[in-house]
C-alpha cells in the first residue's frame, strides 16, 4: 500500500475513508487514537519515521471494514512497542475476515493461525 507523502496524516485518513468504509463503530478520531498518532495529526506523512508509516499502513488495513486482509510482512520497520499494537489490532480484526499472511516471522502469525508452507507444493 503507497502512502501519499504530500497529506498530512488527517487528510490521509480522511482520503482513504472517503473511497473505503471505515470499520463500524469507529470513527477518524478514534483511528487516530488507536493507532498512538493523534499527536501527529497534522504532520506529513513524508516526515513520519519508517515505522510510523508502518503502523499508519496497518492502521488502514485494520481499520477497513473488509472480509479479506492481505498483510505482507507486517511486522517491517516495527519496534517493541509498534509490534505489540500490532498484535493486539491483528486479534481484534472483525469476526469473519479471512487474514492472508506472507511472512518468514513466525511472531508475526497469531497463535491460532492455519499456516500453509509454500515450500511443501513445488
Amino acid at each position: 500500500m503507497d502512502l501519499i507523502e504530500e497529506f498530512t496524516l488527517m487528510e490521509h485518513l480522511q482520503f482513504h475513508f472517503s473511497m473505503k468504509p471505515i470499520r463500524k463503530g469507529l470513527t477518524i478520531e478514534a483511528a487516530l487514537e488507536r493507532m498512538y498518532l493523534a499527536a501527529a495529526h497534522d504532520k506529513h506523512i513524508s516526515n513520519f519515521s519508517s515505522g510510523m508509516k508502518q503502523r499508519l499502513k496497518l492502521a488502514l488495513a485494520f481499520f477497513t471494514q473488509a472480509d479479506i486482509l492481505f498483510l505482507d510482512e507486517p511486522g517491517t520497520n516495527l519496534d517493541r512497542q509498534a509490534f505489540d499494537w500490532y498484535l493486539r489490532q491483528l486479534n481484534d480484526v472483525a469476526p469473519g475476515c479471512t487474514i492472508f499472511i506472507a511472512s518468514n516471522q513466525e511472531a508475526e502469525y497469531p497463535l491460532n493461525a492455519q499456516k500453509i508452507d509454500i515450500t511443501r507444493y513445488k
